[in-house]
């Protein structure tokens, strides 16, 4: 690598949050797989043109410079379905009990390709979330104001509701203590 990269790979390095890696051997594994990434990517391509100033020449926020990056190299064709797989995993205390278990909330779905007229996983799982949220707002079912996370259950189990019903998203919930889970009233 020449000094240009490496100066590039250590000023992104250095914007990495590391610190809930406990162990060297992890740590360098994640450094490798960043710096793989980045070259599938294209970051050391001197073909590659991004826009990193914007029309008033200010240099544009990492995020939308990233997204430009990853548009070119992972753009779907046509034909391509999109898949997401989410796996939460929690670690669970009763309050009352103390006793402790995991929790896991799983997802996997694929989307359909475009020359299919389909609509994409992340269309779905982004779009109609937002757009149930919306109406929620509008039917004036959320009584609170202002930038909300989905953290109560007026927010989500509607929702979630609405994803598993009408749109086929479905989280599957597993947990090491079932009955312990319901009692604490959990979303289902």
């Amino acid at each position: 690598m020449n000094a240009a990269e490496q100066s590039l790979i250590k000023r992104a390095l250095a914007r990495v949050d590391f610190s809930y890696i406990n162990d060297d051997g992890l740590l360098d594994k994640a450094i490798k797989d960043i710096i793989k990434s980045m070259q599938f990517l294209g970051f050391f391509d001197d073909n590659q043109k991004v826009n990193v100033r914007n029309k008033s020449n200010k240099l544009r926020p990492c995020l939308d410079v990233l997204g430009d990056v990853m548009g070119v190299k992972l753009a779907l064709s046509d034909e391509d379905r999109d898949l997401v797989i989410m796996r939460h995993v929690f670690g669970i205390m009763d309050p009352k009990t103390k006793q402790r278990w995991e929790h896991t909330s799983t997802m996997v779905a694929s989307g359909q390709s475009k020359a299919s007229k389909g609509t994409s996983i992340m269309g779905k799982t982004v779009g109609v979330t937002c757009a149930l949220a919306t109406r929620l707002v509008l039917d004036k079912k959320i009584k609170d104001r202002g930038v909300l996370s989905p953290m109560t259950k007026d927010i989500y189990t509607p929702i979630l509701h609405d994803l598993e019903k009408n749109h086929g998203i479905v989280m599957v919930e597993e947990s090491a203590n079932p009955s312990a889970w319901a009692k604490m009233g959990g979303p289902r």
